[in-house]
């Protein structure tokens, strides 16, 4: 089965490279200025991009199947042109090729079973896609994936160098140093399976990539365990953060001694968490979630990162 990745660079598509075997003949679609270096040796390249239809059609002949990884995240600007139209110009592309799958990697905000947040760019934009997968007939079967908040090796671009970076410098984390967010964490290698999942048994229809959901200082704990330096992060209540210590950065920031006041050590993220009904799922068996924090301190320190 041949098999034309888009977002071939990113985390995911250079997880997913190294991970479908000789069972399938990847092709990266890159575009014409991306870096092809840490692409694995062999992966065969052809350049194209989302806003040439021509260049889409050229990418897409001899082809079976599609895996959509590619997604513009940080810039709003770019979301309605990549994640929307980009898609709508791949799938027309796909039908007149003759492809028989398309994968496609959404985002937990995007589920049907999982409100939406309405003030977020890119879980509207993946909204928005679906709409072009689902609510349309297509000449191929469509699945799509939604992930939590992955780790994982092979994260160049530092999605996730927060998250260590601050345990590996300091010996004690002590709130401000964290907040009391909360996150369901899963496996790069969860990702990777499942869209191997849909590409060899044909597992039309939505699948969600979920773990448990997890405090903050969990994440941090562990992380610690697999970082040099013997970080400590100190269990301090969130009623004592948010009575005792942010009125207490606030004075210090009203007499110039510190330079942020507490507002930020109060506020509580949410990083893909779902219902409890919703937990641990995914359409093939999972790594735990200590395995993917530990990984990916793994690799950070492997590239020289800590």
């Amino acid at each position: 089965m041949t098999v034309l990745v888009t977002g071939a660079t990113g985390f995911i598509g250079l997880n997913l490279l190294s991970g479908l075997g000789d069972d399938h003949d990847a092709v990266a679609m890159v575009r014409p200025t991306a870096s092809t270096a840490r692409l694995p040796d062999g992966v065969e390249t052809v350049e194209a991009d989302l806003s040439d239809p021509d260049s889409l059609a050229a990418a897409l002949d001899g082809v079976d199947s599609v895996v959509h990884l590619a997604a513009a995240v940080y810039d709003a600007g770019a979301m309605a042109g990549t994640n929307t139209a980009g898609t709508e110009r791949l799938v027309e592309a796909a039908a007149e090729a003759g492809v028989e799958r398309f994968v496609f990697l959404s985002t937990i905000g995007a589920h049907p079973e999982v409100p939406a947040d309405p003030d977020s760019p890119y879980q509207q934009s993946k909204l928005a896609s679906e709409e072009l997968l689902f609510d349309r007939d297509h000449p191929f079967s469509v699945s799509a994936l939604y992930p939590t908040y992955i780790f994982g090796p092979r994260d160049y671009r530092l999605t996730r160098s927060e998250h260590i970076t601050p345990v590996a410098n300091n010996r004690v984390l002590v709130p401000p140093l964290y907040t009391h967010d909360e996150y369901n964490v899963v496996h790069v290698d969860d990702v990777v399976g499942s869209i191997r999942h849909c590409l060899e048994s044909a597992a039309a229809g939505r699948h969600l990539i979920t773990g448990p959901n997890l405090s903050y200082k969990q994440v941090l704990r562990t992380i610690a365990q697999h970082t040099p330096g013997n970080c400590r992060v100190v269990d301090v209540p969130y009623g004592v953060a948010r009575w005792v210590v942010k009125p207490t950065l606030d004075a210090l920031h009203r007499v110039g001694v510190s330079p942020v006041p507490g507002d930020g050590l109060v506020q509580r993220g949410d990083f893909g968490t779902v219902r409890e009904d919703l937990t641990e799922r995914a359409p093939v068996r999972q790594r735990s979630w200590q395995a993917a924090l530990a990984e990916t301190v793994a690799w950070y320190d492997s590239v020289g990162l800590l």
